[in-house]
Order: structure tokens, then sequence, then C-alpha cells
């Protein structure tokens, strides 16, 4: 994993030279503007990887690749054809031979392995470091087709830089999404999961996971049907995710189960959010094809994880198993309601 994160600096910092290259070099004012923000954002993103090269090195970010060696010799690859374009030629000074150059750059960027890396590295930034790099690459896309005619060949090829860079997204989100509720999967919840849980052990920051059941959801399939059923789940994960805050993630986590991640959630605000969660689904109205009105409610249990500082992290399975005894002991008092609070550690 150390490999990739240096191979994705690297990377990176060819890019921002070559772009400052070409602010120097370039002739045409404007793009040696564009050209001198570019070098900036590459910059910026070298900055990500360094600080997730950080990360791994302080132990705070597990290893989430399946074949280290496989997707390190890829990277190598497009590393040496990207060092090979780049220091093999002049520096360009004429727009479209520069434009061409940036254009080359970034077709090598949009790997779908950085849009997968950037979204199960960092818990919480992930959409932000996707939104910053669509910006960089629109800025690029843009500039190609003011200086060339709309159905040039230049033109065409931007518009197929900016399909692929979307495509690519797309391919990353299917990786990490539920696709019926579109919030995250088992796959993220296990990386960030096992990322926030080293988090809070290092820096003794608590740490909250909750596991949430649709009550009777078997009977709302029996009765409604499943077309239904999966209206429902939809609905349920949109309630989960307006109760809880952005930098929380809400997952899938099984059949008719979600979990949520809520990093410095301590046990108060543990009782605030599972009471935000049960009062938004409460109020969801749900209508059936023959004008039923179908009451959904959930239970919802979880743990607290308080250790001091410097302490060993907690194991994802225990995280999880102790949540689940929350979940049975809400479902055994009576359902449509949240356990106390299962605290691990000390609080503060």
């Amino acid at each position: 994993m150390q490999a990739i994160l240096e191979l994705c600096v690297e990377m990176d910092q060819l890019a921002e030279k070559t772009y400052n290259s070409l602010a120097k070099n370039c002739t045409d004012s404007p793009l040696k503007e564009l050209f001198r923000q570019m070098s900036a954002e590459e910059g910026s993103h070298v900055g990500w990887w360094q600080d997730l090269l950080h990360a791994y090195e302080q132990g705070l970010m597990p290893n989430i690749v399946n074949s280290e060696s496989g997707l390190a010799d890829r990277m190598r690859s497009l590393s040496a054809e990207l060092r090979a374009m780049i220091e093999g030629e002049e520096v360009p000074t004429d727009p479209e031979a520069a434009l061409a150059l940036a254009a080359r750059i970034e077709f090598y960027m949009i790997d779908p392995v950085f849009g997968e890396l950037i979204d199960l590295t960092e818990p919480g930034r992930a959409e932000q470091r996707r939104s910053a790099y669509s910006t960089h690459l629109e800025r690029l896309i843009s500039a190609i087709e003011q200086y060339y005619e709309p159905g040039s060949l230049a033109a065409f090829l931007a518009g197929i830089l900016a399909r692929t860079w979307h495509d690519n997204l797309t391919l990353a989100v299917y990786a990490t999404r539920d696709p019926l509720t579109g919030i995250h999967n088992r796959r993220a919840l296990d990386t960030h999961l096992h990322q926030w849980s080293a988090w809070s052990s290092r820096y003794g920051r608590p740490l909250t996971v909750l596991l949430i059941d649709i009550d009777f959801f078997k009977g709302i399939n029996d009765d409604f049907g499943h077309r239904f059923g999966d209206t429902a789940l939809r609905a349920v994960a949109h309630a989960i995710r307006s109760a809880t805050r952005s930098s929380d993630m809400v997952v899938r986590y099984g059949g008719d189960e979600f979990a949520v991640i809520a990093p410095e959630t301590d046990s108060d605000e543990y009782c605030l959010l599972v009471d935000r969660i049960l009062e938004t689904v409460r109020r969801l109205e749900l209508n059936s094809d023959d004008g039923h009105t179908v009451p959904v409610s959930v239970s919802v249990g979880g743990v607290v994880a308080a250790d001091i500082a410097g302490s060993n992290p907690r194991s994802i399975d225990k995280l999880l198993a102790t949540a689940d005894q929350g979940l049975y002991a809400a479902k055994n008092a009576g359902r449509n309601r949240a356990s106390d609070p299962i605290v691990l550690g000390r609080e503060r």
C-alpha cells in the first residue's frame, strides 16, 4: 500500500512540474494563467496523497487492495508512460501543442485507480476531492473547446476526456455504493470502519457505530410485494442519511439492515443521533399501490468506542458484534426504539 501511495505522489508531482513549465513557456497569456492554476491544483493533489501516505505510515490506514502487487505494477507502468511522455519532449510554447500535452497528462491521471483510491482511503472527504478534481479537469476541457472549432478533432477528444472521467467515477461508485439505495455498501464499511477505529484509538476520540433494522420488514414484503419493499428500503436509507451529519457514513449493511459510522460522537451525542433517526423514519409516509398508508419504523443499537489515546484499535468484528447486541436489545424491548449505547473503554 505504501508503494501505491508513493506512486500517486510521484505522478502528481510530474504533472505539477509540467504544468509549471507550460505556464512559464506558453506564449498565450490566458493559457499561461490556466497552466498556473493547473500546476497549483496538482500541488494540492500531491498534498492529498502525502497526507494519506503519512496516515498509512502512522498506522491510521489499512491495506485496502486485494492484490497490491498487481495494482502497484499497473501504476508503475502508468507512471513510466507519463514520465516518458513528459520528459521525452521539449516544453511546447504554442497554445495548441501546450493544450495537447495537458490533455495527454490528464488522460493518464483519470485512470479509474485514482478515483477508487480517493473513495476508499479517507473517510468523509472523498466527495470533496472528486469534486475538486472534476473542476480541475473541466477547466482544461473548457480551454480546449475555446481554442478549437466545435467540430474539430481536438474538441471531440476533449469530449472523450470528459466522458471517460465521468465513466470512471461511475465505476468507482459501483465499487463502494449499494445500487438500490445509493448509500455506501459493506465493502466501504469494512474499509472506513477500520480507519476510524485506528484514528479513534490513536487520538482518544469517541467513535459511534450503529446498526439499524427495519421493523417487521418481511411482513412489508409479504403484504405489499418486493417492489414496495424496495421503495421502503430506499426511503429509510434516505431518512437515515438526512438525519446524520455529512461526516457520518451510512451503509446498507444487509438486506433490511443499515449501519452508521459516526466519528466524534460520544454517548450523549449518540442519544441525540438515534433520536433523530427514529423520528425521521417515523415521519415517512409510504403508500402502497392500493392506497394503504404503510407505517415504517426501525430499531437501533450501537456502540461507543471511548478509549484513551494510544490504545490498541478496536477490531471491526468487535465493534459490529457489540452494536448488534444493542440492536437485539432494542428489538427485545419492543422495537421502534434504540437501546442505550454500549460503551467500550472510558469516556472523558
